[in-house]
């Protein structure tokens, strides 16, 4: 009976020690190209996204130029899952569904497929939308943030 214990408690401990790894690790951009940050780690929440964006919008901006006119802008935030080959088969999924790049030092997994976390909007009177599943959040000019 006790050896049942200590193994449920490891196995507990060891659930734990996972889920605050996955909610801790830290948020890689992996590339940004054409109007697209690729990320690796976003955080899980609305909440976190969207902090994640405020906090580094500045970064990614200076870094790429992401953002060429501020008044109308649209920056796509995609899970960052690895590069793939595009597939070829017919249940493969379609060859729309990935964006292929061709400096990934010549091999044959160029591909990453289109996961899109978030959208960010910017708009002429200065007002950012953050869409983020089927809700948006609206940033005001001030930088504060609310649902819409």
């Amino acid at each position: 009976m006790f050896k049942y214990k200590r193994i449920g408690a490891i196995l507990v401990f060891l659930i734990s020690a996972y889920c605050i790894w996955i909610a801790v690790r830290p948020t890689k951009i992996v590339r940004v190209d054409n109007g697209a940050v690729f990320v690796e780690h976003l955080p899980m929440t609305t909440e976190g996204k969207i902090k994640w964006w405020l906090k580094n919008r500045e970064l990614i901006q200076n870094k790429s130029q992401i953002i060429n006119t501020p008044d109308n802008f649209t920056v796509i935030v995609m899970n960052f899952n690895g590069y793939e080959k595009l597939p070829k088969g017919t249940r493969d999924g379609s060859i729309d569904d990935y964006t292929c790049f061709d400096d990934t030092n010549g091999e044959h997994n160029n591909c990453v497929y289109n996961s899109i976390a978030f959208v960010v909007r910017g708009s002429i009177d200065g007002k950012a939308f953050i869409n983020i599943g089927d809700k948006t959040y609206i940033q005001g000019s001030d930088g504060k943030v609310s649902l819409k």
